[in-house]
């Protein structure tokens, strides 16, 4: 008896250190290069084809997102629409995590939401941006670097208090 749990008493550590790695591993090691780690993660559009926050270089791009069954996440998206459609240099998108692309396409249709939408079917995208609830929001900037992620809902005014914050430039970008 006192054996077994001298092994469980070693095996938990071990197990710690193990599920460590893997969670460092699957957010890419905090890698900010665009030929790996979050940039490189593909999803979807609406439309079917693929896309990768790398293939957004060039802009800061605020990524939020959300489900169907989420209600703050629902009851956000009118202010990240209202955002979107004001604010210049800088490309906000959702990013739908655990429906289908139509299903996410026709919510965002019904709910009015006009800024770009993006599904995340296999969840690769959120485990490399290590979001752990939703909703949640990525700032990236124009090099394809996550400078933050936020967990929790915006208010317009927070999220323009956000990208302020992160791409202080009027063009959007970022200062050294």
């Amino acid at each position: 008896m006192i054996l077994r749990h001298r092994r469980a008493i070693t095996t938990i550590p071990r197990l710690g250190l193990f599920m460590a790695a893997l969670v460092v591993g699957a957010c890419g090691g905090g890698s900010s290069d665009s030929a790996s780690g979050p940039s490189a993660v593909k999803f979807t559009a609406a439309d079917g084809s693929e896309a990768s926050l790398s293939s957004m270089a060039g802009t800061p791009v605020v990524v939020n997102m959300w489900a169907t069954w989420c209600t703050p996440c629902v009851k956000e998206m009118p202010a990240f629409d209202e955002v979107a459609s004001s604010t210049d240099g800088v490309r906000v998108i959702g990013v739908n995590v655990g429906d289908t692309a139509e299903a996410a396409s026709e919510f965002a249709d019904e709910l009015g939401v006009t800024y770009e939408q993006f599904t995340d079917p296999d969840g690769n995208l959120s485990t490399a941006l290590a979001v752990s609830g939703l909703p949640a929001t990525a700032f990236v900037d124009a090099d394809g670097k996550v400078v933050d992620v936020h967990q929790g809902a915006y208010t317009a005014d927070e999220l323009r208090d956000a990208i302020s914050q992160h791409f202080p430039d009027p063009d959007g970008g970022t200062t050294p």
